[in-house]
């Protein structure tokens, strides 16, 4: 049969010490109960507090040597966007595209751009204004003008936007003041044929086919008019 160990020990006078409940003991050998979650964040704390510094670099500053070589970037970006619009102005759209396949990533490039708006190397409120206006003046419609503007660089919201702004005052007008220009270059050919090149002229010039025929036969055969009666 198994010995008890506590009676073995008793018989041969040997002092047993009391089995502590789970806690911790005080100083003066007495129970104490077991700390509190609370307590136990704070040692947590504490503990952290004097531990030594991190040296996985987890914790560090900036390295200088990134932001020194960030700098050199955006600058190198900043010369790019001076050369490429010292002969032409630029959307800011055809210089963002320019600079990625130059391997300049996004945040050097909007801090570049960034930088070129404040220098007035770039302004593209300014340059859609003068294109509209240029291009209206050689007869373009908007619908030409959305395709040219895209092209540039421009995004769709910026094109609708400036278009509304700058809405063309008579679309038929501007189209047969072309209309009528084609029709004095034509007068050396049948009125009909003179009528299709004029209606090709303007609906490459983005005028609607409908416009474009009325305007132009209007203008074809009131040129054929006007001179048929000065020649009277």
């Amino acid at each position: 049969m198994p010995v008890d160990a506590e009676r073995w020990l008793a018989e041969r006078g040997v002092p047993r010490e009391p089995v502590a409940a789970p806690g911790r003991a005080d100083r003066d050998g007495t129970d104490a109960p077991a700390p509190r979650a609370a307590e136990v964040v704070d040692l947590a704390r504490q503990s952290a507090g004097d531990a030594p510094p991190r040296t996985d670099g987890a914790d560090a500053g900036p390295d200088p040597a990134s932001v020194a070589e960030r700098a050199d970037d955006v600058d190198a970006a900043v010369a790019f966007i001076r050369r490429s619009t010292a002969n032409a102005p630029q959307s800011e759209g055809r210089l963002r595209d320019k600079l990625a396949d130059r391997g300049h990533d996004d945040a050097t490039i909007d801090d570049a751009l960034r930088r070129a708006r404040s220098d007035g190397l770039v302004d593209d409120e300014a340059l859609l204004h003068a294109l509209i206006a240029e291009r209206r003046a050689r007869g373009h419609a908007d619908r030409r003008l959305r395709r040219d503007l895209r092209d540039r660089g421009f995004t769709g919201p910026q094109v609708d936007e400036a278009l509304t702004r700058h809405a063309h005052a008579d679309p038929e007008a501007a189209a047969f003041a072309v209309a009528r220009d084609h029709a004095a270059r034509h007068r050396g050919v049948e009125a009909e044929a003179a009528v299709r090149r004029t209606v090709g002229a303007l609906v490459r010039r983005g005028h609607g086919e409908a416009l474009a025929r009325k305007a132009a036969r209007d203008a074809v055969y009131a040129d054929r008019e006007d001179r048929a009666a000065a020649e009277r």
